[in-house]
C-alpha cells in the first residue's frame, strides 16, 4: 500500500506545499462545514488567530521537527515567531510546545500510529457523483496500517474535546470527508484517529479512534452538506 504514496501517483501527493494545496480549486470539508454552522472558522476573530496559531505551531513541531526549526524562532520577550505569520504567539506558548512535545510521545497509542507514515497528506479526487473535484489533507497517514490520524489541541480537558467530537465541532464530517478520499483513492475502509493534546498542565494526551456511530454520523453530515452545497444558489 506504501508504494502508492508517491509523487508520481495523481491522487495523492507528498511533501505538497500548503500554500499549493490551498490554491487547489475543489470542494473541501472546510466548506462543507461551514453550511451547518457558519460562525465556525472566523479568520478575523484574533482570539481564533491565536488558537489557529498555536495549532500550526504544535503541528509543525510534532509531524515536521526540522522544519519547525526553520520556519519559529523563539524571540526574546518570550512571543513566538513564524515566517508565515505577522502576528506572534503569546509569552509562554514556546514553554507549553516544548511540553506538549515531551509528553506526546510517551504515549502508547501514539507510538503505535506515529512508528511509520507521511505528514500532511494532500488528496485529490472526483466526486463520485457530481464528478467534481474534491481535496482533503491529513495530518497523518499511516499506510501500514491503514490509519487516519488528526491531531487537536483543547484549550481546556482533552477528555472532554474527544468526548464533542461529533457535536458542535462536527469533526465527524472532517474525518469521513478525509475517509471519503481515501476510499475513492485506494479503495479501502481506513481507521480514523483523533489524538487531542491539552495546551496547559497537565498536557495530557488522549486518542480516540471513531466509532461505528460516529463514524455514521459523519456519513449522514456529509450526505447533507454535499446536497446543500449542489443546490446553493450561485453568488
Amino acid at each position: 500500500m506504501d508504494d502508492l504514496f508517491h509523487d508520481s501517483f495523481s491522487g495523492v501527493r507528498l511533501g505538497l506545499d500548503y500554500s499549493e494545496y490551498e490554491a487547489a480549486q475543489a470542494l473541501n470539508q472546510t466548506i462543507l462545514r461551514r453550511l451547518i454552522a457558519p460562525e465556525w472558522g472566523d479568520a478575523n476573530d484574533p482570539h481564533r488567530q491565536q488558537v489557529l496559531g498555536f495549532g500550526s505551531a504544535g503541528h509543525c513541531l510534532l509531524l515536521e521537527p526540522e522544519r519547525f526549526l526553520e520556519e519559529y524562532t523563539r524571540n526574546p520577550d518570550g512571543t513566538l515567531s513564524s515566517q508565515e505569520s505577522e502576528v506572534p504567539l503569546s509569552v509562554g506558548t514556546w514553554e507549553a510546545l516544548m511540553n506538549v512535545q515531551r509528553t506526546f510521545w510517551v504515549h502508547p497509542e501514539v507510538k503505535r500510529l506515529f512508528v511509520s507514515g507521511h505528514p500532511e497528506v494532500s488528496l485529490f479526487w472526483a466526486h463520485p457523483e457530481l464528478q467534481i473535484p474534491c481535496k482533503g489533507r491529513l495530518d497523518w497517514w499511516n499506510p501500514e496500517i491503514g490509519a487516519i490520524v488528526d491531531l487537536k489541541f483543547a484549550n481546556g480537558s482533552g477528555r472532554d474535546f474527544a468526548r464533542n467530537l461529533v457535536g458542535r465541532r462536527h469533526l465527524d464530517l472532517q474525518l469521513g470527508w478525509y475517509r471519503e478520499g481515501v476510499r475513492q483513492l485506494l479503495g479501502i475502509e481506513a481507521q480514523t484517529w483523533v489524538i487531542v493534546i491539552e495546551k496547559t498542565k497537565p498536557y495530557q494526551v488522549y486518542a480516540h479512534q471513531l466509532s461505528v456511530r460516529e463514524l455514521a454520523s459523519g456519513q449522514k453530515k456529509l450526505a447533507k452538506t454535499t446536497a446543500l452545497w449542489q443546490h446553493k444558489p450561485s453568488p
